[in-house]
């Protein structure tokens, strides 16, 4: 069945299979980004707050690292036909190849994040907490490189003219 898209002024116009996958694809894209986005958002404010508050610097890194992942993740499930699992860094692990590297460096920053939520008073070991940030940064750039990789060549074309 071929569904139809109205103009302005009446008439409608019949709408491709083809045309709502890429309109889906785009989409999703656009949601990607988004996400990815609020991710480098974090990291931002996390690198501004590396001196006042390494507490907190830690922990805007560790959210922009989750949401980062879970870009990947939330692709990820789109095509299968089981979800991975909720937490994201077993998620990543499943993924395998560089998505399971990245969980498997994830091991003892999660083990730091988690000593920080016991241990109210304490602050975050500085080598961890700028290991987190220069990987998470890496990490978020990988994301939109990958991100881009999946669009046909004629969109990606645009980006380029542009």
């Amino acid at each position: 069945m071929t569904r139809t898209m109205s103009r302005p002024g009446g008439a409608a116009r019949p709408v491709s299979a083809g045309t709502r996958a890429l309109r889906l694809r785009l989409a999703r894209l656009d949601q990607d980004q988004a996400d990815l986005e609020r991710a480098r958002e974090l990291l931002r404010q996390g690198r501004s707050q590396l001196e006042a508050d390494p507490r907190a610097a830690f922990e805007l890194i560790h959210r922009a690292a989750l949401r980062g992942a879970g870009v990947l993740v939330s692709r990820a499930n789109r095509e299968r036909r089981r979800a991975l699992p909720l937490n994201v860094w077993t998620a990543l692990e499943r993924l395998g190849g560089q998505d399971a590297e990245r969980a498997e460096q994830l091991d003892p920053l999660v083990a730091e994040r988690a000593r920080l939520d016991r241990e109210g008073a304490s602050l975050p070991d500085p080598v961890l907490l700028h290991r987190h940030l220069e990987g998470t940064g890496a990490h978020l750039e990988t994301v939109a490189q990958r991100l881009l990789e999946d669009l046909p060549s004629h969109v990606t074309e645009l980006a380029d003219v542009g």
